[in-house]
């Protein structure tokens, strides 16, 4: 009997690194692993199979679809530095590219898992009628972006609209989709370190890292008040396995997939990874954390959530899982990855890792 086939667009990236060993660990399946490199992906089981290649080479979507009875779709331009720098790049990666796929989909009967994401939410959690909330639902939160000007919300707004575009599929075309909202997934190997791997802005949790690798202030936009909730890759990862086992369960739903209980500011991030790099890295330089203004870092149009916090009762119920990996618990493993793979780029002297944190990694 042929075993199941999954395909996972943008399998090589941070989250895509952490599904694909975890699918193969727990289900008697094949993978086709597509993305544009695989430096994060180092598992070897014989059951992955890797492409280099964009979703928008002519044929590899029809190719993808002919084959394999369940698609992952985790490719995005997912990084706030780019929202308002290159905003048509960002419309095209997240709705235009994607269009035809759900498209085909939809006409083969092959079930789509797409990743979304929580910024659909927009600005605040409110309700239809525009009063405030204190969490983010899946059915109950009005979905309100900022101004045309403020493209930082092209991201949301592509990805609202690949949204409707698969509702829509499912609803009047019998499409079999989930659509997963993450919020804040943070783990070992995530993102990149500036002029080393990658150029510009990583997201928030690496460019603290970037800047205690070279002794360097922890930028806080407008002093680090936004409040995020943090999910560990872990958590995240076992919740996308379960919608993957459970496609009756999960088939036409929007699932937010996050940890409400690590809610904390940006600033008190900044600190607790400070404290945890100090704690860990022999001769460690003091933090230093300076304010600057949204549009020094980022540039013109870029705007903010001030918080989000997920309602998760719907994933709980559905998948039968919660999250309990604690920020804490998170950020040791963090660090010594950031620190095992980059800190022989720097200087040895401001950055030793202790001999006993090098095995501790993921």
């Amino acid at each position: 009997m042929n075993r199941e086939r999954i395909a996972i667009l943008g399998a090589g990236g941070f989250i895509g690194s952490h599904l694909v060993p975890a699918l193969l660990a727990q289900r008697d399946c094949d993978i086709e692993a597509i993305d544009l490199t695989f430096d994060k992906l180092s598992n070897t089981d014989a059951r992955l199979h890797r492409s280099l290649a964009s979703v928008d080479q002519p044929g590899l979507l029809e190719e993808i679809t002919a084959r394999c009875s369940t698609v992952v779709s985790l490719t995005a331009l997912c990084n706030p530095s780019l929202y308002n720098t290159r905003p048509l790049d960002v419309i095209d990666a997240n709705y235009t590219d994607l269009v035809p796929l759900v498209r085909l989909c939809a006409a083969r009967g092959v079930r789509l898992v797409h990743f979304s994401t929580c910024e659909v939410y927009g600005r605040l959690a409110l309700d239809a009628g525009g009063h405030r909330t204190s969490t983010m639902n899946e059915e109950s939160t009005g979905l309100f972006l900022g101004s045309v000007d403020r493209e930082r919300w092209t991201y949301a707004c592509a990805k609202q609209l690949l949204e409707r575009v698969i509702w829509a599929h499912g609803a009047h075309g019998g499409l079999d989709f989930t659509i997963i909202r993450p919020f804040n997934v943070i783990g070992p190997r995530m993102d990149f370190v500036p002029g080393i791997d990658g150029e510009g802005l990583p997201r928030v949790l690496a460019s603290f890292m970037n800047a205690l690798l070279r002794g360097e202030p922890l930028l806080l936009v407008g002093g680090g008040g936004q409040r995020r909730s943090f999910i560990s890759i872990d958590d995240f990862v076992g919740a996308i396995v379960r919608v993957i086992e459970r496609p009756s369960a999960c088939r036409r739903q929007i699932l937010n997939v996050g940890n409400p209980d690590n809610e904390v500011s940006i600033r008190e991030l900044a600190e607790a990874i400070a404290s945890v790099y100090a704690a860990r890295v022999a001769g460690a330089r003091r933090a230093v954390f300076r304010e600057v203004t949204a549009e020094q870092l980022y540039g013109t149009g870029y705007d903010d959530s001030e918080q989000r916090i997920p309602d998760v009762s719907k994933a709980r119920s559905i998948l039968s899982w919660m999250p309990t990996t604690t920020l804490p618990q998170m950020l040791p493993a963090i660090v010594d990855d950031y620190v095992a793979r980059y800190a022989p780029c720097f200087d040895a002297e401001r950055v030793v890792l202790p001999h006993a944190a090098w095995s501790s990694g993921p």
